[in-house]
């Protein structure tokens, strides 16, 4: 076994899907997305033919129209379902943690007591969905570099050039979790008590473990999402940072793991109340166990959160 001792540095992690998911929440993100959603539906039913618009005003086909309203009109309906499930989670929380304020693994997050599972069904969805939208999106400016008298050489090579990043980014995102998924199916870890205390011992079983391993590697890890904003180019954005806290990894060789399919974890927990979670917040504060395995074909890949908290 090989460990490395645990680390306190604050490390930003990049490439990572936040569980903030974005800087916009509750009413802001309603106000937000309902312009966008009252725009897209106005749009789409002008390209549906259901309002009627001088032909001198119409520059493109029917259809192209329609597409644009329908992705104004998705965007600003997720931004206000985003906001108002927000709300509703935020009620909620409110009402339980009038009578469990010392138990917050009651209500921070929706955890089952027994473990918990790493979906990647959901993952394969969730990349599939992408690439319709980015297909979807990417439709209407096809037809202006091919189709239009006004597709000149400049828009012909920024659409290819687009095509090729998120086609072929998005298309091995998707085929990656999906031989993950078909290999593997949904992975599972075992809570060996609930909830874990800070300073306390973490002990968790992995279960359904591939047969064949040549190393398992283990990142046990405490992350801080943070609102920054960004210089890029002459833009600004608004965008949530991952930041590791802490951090400590394992590297497991074939003769130490286990082949049964089930593997025994131990860690000894940091004591600092401060890396309690926080997963109701916005932004949030967590812990995860991440596992990646050398394995024939395509490697394994895990990632679980863990219920951690300071005690009342």
């Amino acid at each position: 076994m090989t460990t490395v001792s645990p680390a306190h540095e604050r490390i930003e992690l990049r490439g990572r899907h936040p569980v903030s998911r974005t800087t916009i929440h509750g009413w802001p993100s309603v106000l937000l997305g309902s312009p966008f959603a009252g725009a897209g539906t106005f749009i789409l039913l002008i390209g549906l033919g259901k309002v009627e618009v001088s032909p001198s005003k119409i520059h493109a086909p029917m259809w192209v129209i329609s597409v644009f309203g329908l992705m104004f009109l998705l965007a600003g309906l997720w931004f206000v379902w985003h906001g108002l499930d927000g709300l509703r989670r935020k009620a909620k929380i409110k009402t339980v943690k009038m009578t469990r304020a010392s138990s917050p693994w009651l209500w921070d997050y929706e955890w089952q007591a027994l473990g918990i599972s790493d979906n990647k069904m959901k993952k394969v969805m969730h990349a599939l969905l992408m690439l319709i939208v980015v297909g979807t999106f990417l439709a209407p400016f096809h037809w202006w570099a091919f189709f239009s008298d006004d597709g000149r050489l400049m828009v012909k090579v920024l659409v290819i050039f687009f095509d090729l990043v998120f086609g072929l980014g998005g298309g091995y995102y998707f085929l990656k979790n999906l031989a993950l998924y078909l290999k593997y199916g949904n992975s599972r870890l075992r809570f060996g008590n609930f909830p874990f205390y800070l300073g306390d011992k973490l002990s968790v079983v992995l279960v359904d473990l591939p047969a064949e391993i040549n190393q398992l590697q283990l990142d046990l890890r405490f992350i801080e999402e943070k609102y920054e904003t960004r210089q890029r180019g002459q833009e600004r954005e608004s965008k949530v940072v991952c930041y590791q806290l802490y951090h400590e990894s394992r590297i497991l060789k074939d003769e130490e793991v286990v082949h049964s399919g089930k593997l025994l974890l131990e860690w000894d927990l940091p004591g600092e109340p401060e890396m309690t979670s926080t997963l109701s917040q916005r932004p949030a504060r967590f812990w995860e166990l991440e596992v990646n395995a050398d394995t024939p074909g395509v490697d394994y890949h895990s990632n679980f959160l863990l219920p951690v908290y300071a005690r009342g």
